[in-house]
């Protein structure tokens, strides 16, 4: 691999024109200046550097840019630019060191092809030079594993993603047209990325306002790929000459992931979003929208173990809905012409959470088109959806032997603390690794601000063995926190976000009966009460077994478990794997 450096300009063409593979041969380039008051980049693939070299000294919104440089290798191939185009973007997005001129985004779906995993390595191998190089700030482990990087808009998506991406849209934006209300329902297991899929949604939309593609950037190929995009953005941009730009929100109902969207649209600069789309629930009432997005919708609120019961009732009565039977789903219905709506049944872990039936009565209650998509394929755990499906069949115990998941670091344990001393080992080398576990410990570090603090004072929530731990400190980003490995999380501050190793440990409110042969819990040892108040065993169960199953499938690489109860511990063992 060689990295050569030109100067943007005709000279530095006829020096590339000079090199053996500056014309007919796959190549990623980045365009770049390095002004304090603006740093902007370009990146970019072609298979003829030179004509494009020359398409961009020719293209005005390139005339601030004094630099170019090309990344020659051997091995290149056209889906392997096409791919190592697209994560640079992301990565350098996630940087933050350049404002991106791009505006596409790159490919317009994510394909697999033939070593893939290899040329992904040579993003890497590329980024670290450019890191030598003064042009990056980060690392390329410290990018991948942030945040900006997983959630960027530049997100490429698979195949299946942009289908449906375009399918929605095309829905959301007919309804418009015709004065209907419509509702699409985004379906997928955890893992299945529907929250990317909802930000490259809003993403189009944005784009589709504020950029107009032009296709003399393009070649044949480019064209033909990016056809039903562009076709998408024509019909969106239609819409808006005719009635005004559209009014959009993401809504998001757990409040320490929407910190964490807010920062991502914050630093998605040149994309037209923006911190203040990304509201919770109640949020919509300030505004009439076009269009809402609501990511784990499940999580909408009823009058159910919430906070305050105050602030509900006023929001219903603004709305004229009955408190009492009404959802923060029937307050986004009210407030919007067309909602977007990820639901997963599965995921609800507490008594406040969205029942289906309650999902559905909310979607009825207005006439309304109501759009269902599912999302198949699994893109967070490497175990893949065969991984999902074994984990369903363990706890419904229907599950006659052990399996091997394959490309999954699927583990128990017989030692808690070696388990845990194994995950803070782990997360040394590859950061985001941490500890979870079910809510069988009162939290009794409530208010302590470190753990020195609750250790002082006695405060220790968790014992394991003779050595005692705490929950975690904060409920804001805990995921991200400094130190956050040292403590032990809970469902509420892991869902929705992704972790490369996740240890869970089950804790006494969870057991196994041998007799019935049945998962079980005991209410007494279950210490959430908002979850657990006015709700029935077999609905607690429920919630409980739902939260474990959140909790496993956080994990990129690997999942390692331990269960308190012995009973519960050898049931495991006729499926886990021992560490």
């Amino acid at each position: 691999m060689e990295i050569r450096e030109f100067a943007f300009s005709q000279t530095g063409l006829r020096s590339l024109r000079e090199h053996s593979k500056g014309h007919n041969w796959p190549v990623v380039y980045l365009i770049n200046n390095d002004k304090p008051s603006k740093s902007e980049l370009y990146v970019g693939e072609t298979t003829s550097a030179g004509g494009r070299f020359q398409q961009h000294l020719n293209n005005p919104e390139r005339r601030n840019l004094d630099t170019i440089r090309f990344i020659f290798d051997d091995q290149f191939n056209k889906s392997a630019i096409l791919d190592i185009e697209q994560t640079l973007i992301q990565m350098f997005m996630a940087d933050q060191k350049f404002v991106l001129q791009n505006r596409n985004g790159g490919q317009s779906c994510k394909h697999d092809y033939y070593q893939r995993a290899l040329y992904q390595a040579k993003v890497d191998e590329i980024w670290n030079e450019l890191n030598r190089a003064l042009l990056t700030n980060q690392d390329a482990s410290t990018i991948r594993n942030s945040n900006l990087f997983k959630y960027s808009p530049f997100n490429t998506l698979t195949p299946e993603q942009e289908q449906v991406s375009q399918e929605v849209l095309s829905n959301a934006i007919d309804c418009l047209e015709s004065g209907e209300t419509g509702t699409s329902v985004l379906s997928g297991k955890a893992g299945t990325g529907k929250s990317i899929v909802l930000i490259h949604m809003m993403y189009t939309l944005m784009s589709a306002m504020n950029v107009t593609y032009n296709d003399e950037d393009l070649t044949p190929d480019e064209q033909l790929e990016l056809g039903v995009r562009i076709s998408l953005s024509n019909k969106i941009r239609e819409y808006v000459k005719r009635h005004g730009n559209l009014k959009i929100a993401f809504v998001v109902p757990m409040t320490s992931i929407r910190k964490t969207f807010k920062a991502v649209f914050s630093a998605s600069k040149g994309t037209g979003l923006k911190s203040n789309m990304v509201i919770g629930p109640q949020d919509v009432l300030k505004e009439d929208y076009d269009i809402v997005f609501v990511d784990e919708s499940h999580r909408l609120a009823r009058r159910k173990g919430i906070t305050s019961y105050g602030s509900f009732d006023e929001a219903c009565a603004r709305l004229g809905l009955d408190p009492m039977v009404s959802t923060q789903l029937d307050m986004i219905q009210k407030k919007s012409k067309y909602s977007v709506l990820v639901y997963d049944g599965c995921q609800t872990v507490k008594a406040s959470d969205l029942t289906p039936e309650q999902f559905q009565r909310s979607l009825d209650m207005r006439t309304r088109t109501v759009h269902r998509v599912t999302l198949q394929t699994q893109m967070r755990c490497e175990g893949g959806q065969s991984y999902l499906e074994y984990l369903d069949r363990i706890f419904q115990v229907s599950q006659d032997d052990s399996l091997v998941v394959e490309n999954y670091d699927f583990k128990i344990w017989d030692n808690p603390n070696s388990m845990i001393e194994n995950i803070r080992n782990k997360d040394l080398n590859l950061s985001l690794c941490r500890v979870v576990a079910g809510y069988s410990w009162r939290w009794q570090s409530k208010g302590c601000e470190t753990i020195e603090q609750a250790v002082r004072e006695g405060l220790e929530d968790i014992e394991l063995d003779g050595r005692k731990y705490v929950w975690n400190m904060s409920n804001q980003e805990w995921i991200l926190r400094e130190g956050a490995v040292n403590e032990i999380g809970c469902v509420h501050t892991t869902q929705g976000y992704d972790l490369n190793y996740v240890a869970v440990i089950f804790g006494h409110e969870i057991d196994y009966d041998d007799e019935s042969q049945s998962i079980v819990i005991d209410r007494s040892k279950f210490y959430d009460s908002k979850v657990k108040t006015g709700v029935d065993d077999e609905t607690l169960k429920q919630y409980i077994i739902n939260s474990y199953k959140v909790m496993m499938t956080r994990g990129i690489k690997g999942c390692y478990v331990y269960a308190c109860n012995p009973r519960l511990q050898n049931y495991l063992k006729r499926f886990i794997a021992k560490a």
